[in-house]
């Protein structure tokens, strides 16, 4: 004798009914195997939710340095521009220009790689 699924859910769920009546320690087992299966898929999803927030937390932490960085170029450039603003020897000024090229041409050089 062939025996064929039932395509609807209700016809699904009277069939579980039917089984539970006639074999209840099955039911128990049923049980059992979703909750596992449940807790397997949990289990998953919050494997790859961590695997992602990782990717992310690393990202940032790649930001946060590059953004370091550039913050402590500026923090370096800061003094020089209130210095030529303030010096009126313009060799001093001139000199204190060429560092500042020099500065931020170190600093474009270290973006680039």
């Amino acid at each position: 004798m062939r025996m064929t699924l039932p395509k609807k859910e209700e016809d699904l769920q009277r069939v579980v009914e039917e089984v539970a009546e006639s074999h209840p320690e099955m039911v128990h087992e049923h049980h059992h195997h979703h909750h596992a299966h449940d807790i397997d898929e949990l289990l998953h999803t919050i494997d790859v939710l961590l695997d992602a927030m990782n990717t992310r937390i690393a990202d940032l932490e790649e930001k946060t340095t590059i953004l370091y960085k550039a913050v402590r170029e500026l923090y370096k450039l800061f003094p020089l521009l209130v210095k030529i603003q303030l010096t009126e020897n313009e060799r001093e000024k001139r000199q204190v220009i060429e560092e500042i090229e020099r500065l931020l041409s170190k600093s474009f050089e270290g973006a680039k790689t």
